[in-house]
């Protein structure tokens, strides 16, 4: 056998196994069998849900507000005189308890008067006791003359009852005259008219006062006011003061620096405008002791504070996170077939974080509160685990703004 047939001869061997394994692979492939097959179920888009429940809610009213006088008054002089002494407390920021003395008008010239009218009440009162003696002797004189052919007005000018009521006439007009005088002594000195802290004074000793003359400007100190502005659809959730009931409570909180001064107040009144900005309604609380114990912080008028009005409960009201809310008005629900509802809700209160729900929606409802990238109505929704469900009678976090 020659090299060449040697060759040819691999070269065929090469060729028949490659042909044989390649028939070979191809029976197994062609005789192989089968896999069973089955069904990829449809899944749902992963979301994640809460259970919710109705509840009667507190919340409160959060606003700003400005302290203002409850009692605010220009003390005023109402006689003249020249000033004599003054309180060391009259000053800008001196404090008067009620009837205290603030300034004394000179009253020599009113004790002098008080003395002259007295004399004239005392003189009187002689002229009367002379006239009723004489009026006693002029009636036994005409009870001598027995009875005379006179008219009634003759009879009492003969026993003198003209001049007994002229003298008793005077009599009173000396005496009221007195106590006018005494009156007049009793203003030259200027009491404080209430608990009062001063403004503003305009007077100092030696000054020569006259009538309506300016002394100082008071405000009251048992109690201040402040003015809220609030929206005009949360006035429903405030209760103002009544004869039969009180107002709302509320609290006032100012902070001064790192410290903070909180008071108790008292929704009195609605006022009848709107404020500045026309967009706004108005309320009015009382704030009783707004100084404070020994020690306190005062308020200050003209503070600008916050204010929270414990408004009366939402009942029958949802509570839903903020997250749950989709373009400001709507909710995604996951019904009972595990479907897409996209449902248009009635916003009653909104809190910081959560909002009030008063229609839209019903107990026992899934809310979605995860994104989903394309929300469509009725495709099909899924989640982790089973829905969480509220627990009844869960309590109410303090609410923050009325929705406007």
């Amino acid at each position: 056998m020659t090299k060449r047939t040697e060759r040819r001869l691999k070269w065929a061997l090469s060729i028949g196994v490659m042909v044989a394994a390649a028939a070979i692979a191809l029976a197994l492939v062609v005789t192989k069998p089968e896999p069973p097959r089955a069904d990829k179920p449809l899944e749902g888009t992963l979301v994640e849900v809460i259970q919710i429940g109705t509840s009667s809610h507190a919340v409160d009213l959060h606003a700003k507000g400005t302290v203002v006088p409850a009692k605010e008054i220009v003390l005023q002089a109402e006689l003249g005189g020249r000033v004599i002494w003054q309180s060391p407390e009259l000053v800008a920021g001196g404090r008067f308890k009620k009837d205290q003395p603030m300034v004394r008008i000179d009253p020599r010239d009113y004790q002098l008067a008080v003395e002259s009218y007295r004399s004239q009440v005392n003189r009187a009162k002689l002229d009367l006791s002379i006239e009723a003696r004489r009026g006693e002797v002029a009636k036994r004189e005409w009870n001598a003359f027995g009875e005379m052919d006179v008219s009634e007005e003759q009879r009492a000018l003969a026993q003198r009852e003209p001049q007994l009521e002229a003298s008793r006439l005077a009599l009173k007009a000396a005496q009221s005259a007195l106590k006018k005088a005494q009156l007049d002594l009793s203003r030259a000195t200027l009491r404080a008219p209430f608990n009062a802290m001063v403004v503003s004074e305009n007077v100092d000793t030696g000054q020569l006062l006259s009538p309506q003359t300016s002394v100082a400007r008071l405000v009251g100190t048992d109690e201040y006011h402040v003015q809220v502005s609030v929206p005009v659809a949360s006035l429903r959730t405030v209760r103002a003061r009544t004869a039969d009931a009180p107002g709302s409570e509320a609290r006032i909180v100012q902070r001064v620096g790192q410290e903070i001064i909180e008071r108790r107040a008292e929704v009195i009144r609605q006022l009848p405008d709107l404020d500045a900005g026309g967009a706004m309604a108005r309320i009015l609380l009382n704030i009783d002791n707004p100084l404070g114990q020994r020690g306190d912080l005062p308020l200050l008028l003209g503070s600008f504070v916050d204010v929270a009005v414990v408004a009366q409960p939402i009942a029958d009201s949802i509570r839903l996170p903020r997250v749950a809310l989709r373009n400001g008005r709507n909710v995604y629900v996951m019904n009972d077939q595990d479907l897409l509802e996209i449902r248009d809700v009635e916003i009653a209160w909104t809190e910081p974080d959560s909002v009030l729900i008063t229609g839209g929606l019903q107990p026992n409802e899934r809310v979605v509160t995860s994104r989903i990238p394309t929300p469509v109505p009725n495709m099909l929704l899924r989640t982790a685990g089973p829905s969480p469900k509220p627990e009844p009678g869960d309590p109410s976090k303090p609410a923050a703004q009325a929705m406007p």
